[in-house]
């Protein structure tokens, strides 16, 4: 029977790492470091396919907004290092102790951008919440 397993894993599609049902605490999704991990010079993430590691010294802005999925809204933050960017969300596991992180780093970030973020429901509300000083 293990063989039949073994063939059906391989049609079957892989369940994305996420926060969104992750069957953990809210407690536990806050403190966890998730796909991330951490050095005095920057940070890796390794989510699924994608692997970046970048010194903080490199990010030129970060930018938040909220991107509306009909039912609920999920907050994104769009990392810019020189012409280049990717974009994480809420649901990579390891999000709050990044955002906590990013706040240390870069104390021009303000504390509460998470907060005002979500309201009102369902409007995008991109914000600049970081640029590097030239």
């Amino acid at each position: 029977m293990n063989w039949l397993n073994n063939i059906l894993s391989r049609f079957t599609k892989k369940k994305p790492l996420s926060n969104l049902g992750s069957g953990k605490t809210f407690d536990e999704k806050y403190a966890e470091l998730g796909c991330f991990t951490y050095t005095n010079k920057g940070f890796t993430i390794n989510y699924e396919e994608f692997t970046k590691t970048l010194e903080w010294n490199d990010i030129t802005e970060i930018n938040v907004f909220k991107s509306d999925l009909l039912t609920i809204d999920r907050v994104d933050m769009e990392i810019v290092y020189g012409e280049r960017c990717f974009t994480i969300t809420e649901d990579v596991p390891g999000w709050y102790q990044f955002v906590i992180k990013t706040k240390e780093v870069f104390p021009t970030i303000p504390d509460d951008w998470d907060l005002e973020i979500i309201h009102p429901a369902f409007a995008r509300n991109y914000k600049t919440i970081y640029n590097k000083p030239e």
